[in-house]
């Protein structure tokens, strides 16, 4: 399964078993100040997905790339129906968050297209560093 389709609790054990440390639940419960059970049952589906400072530790913690961090908080964003923790600050309260929401208010209406965000995407990675 392609890892922007996991769900919370399936991305973080991937990332989790994946890490050249071993890493345990017991180690990422010490690390967010959590109990194992707690952990766990975020892992299993049973609980939400942690919050916002959380999820920053979360990913310092395991080393994630800005890619991964990004998708990490997508997903959470996609499961518990809110604007990313990552992007949230500039998203609602910034004057590119209006500009963005109009935007995006605009492509449901079909007047910007997929192609016309990628080729602004394009051309944005072109001017500057890159993706991220």
């Amino acid at each position: 399964m392609k890892e922007k389709h996991m769900n919370f609790g399936e991305y973080i054990k991937k990332k989790r078993l994946a890490d050249p440390r071993n890493l345990t639940l017991q180690d990422i419960a010490a690390q967010l100040g959590i109990s194992i059970s707690y952990a766990s049952a975020v892992e299993n589906r049973t609980k939400h997905p942690y919050d916002g400072e959380m999820l920053k530790r979360l990913a310092e913690f395991l080393n994630l790339t800005d890619e991964d961090s990004a998708l990490m908080y997508d997903i959470v964003g996609r499961e518990t129906h809110c604007i990313p923790y990552d992007i949230e600050d500039t998203f609602s309260h910034e004057n590119i968050g209006d500009l963005a929401r109009y935007a995006i208010r605009l492509s449901q209406t079909g007047v910007i297209l997929e192609e016309d965000w990628k080729a602004f995407i394009k051309q944005m990675e072109e001017r500057g560093e890159g993706s991220l």
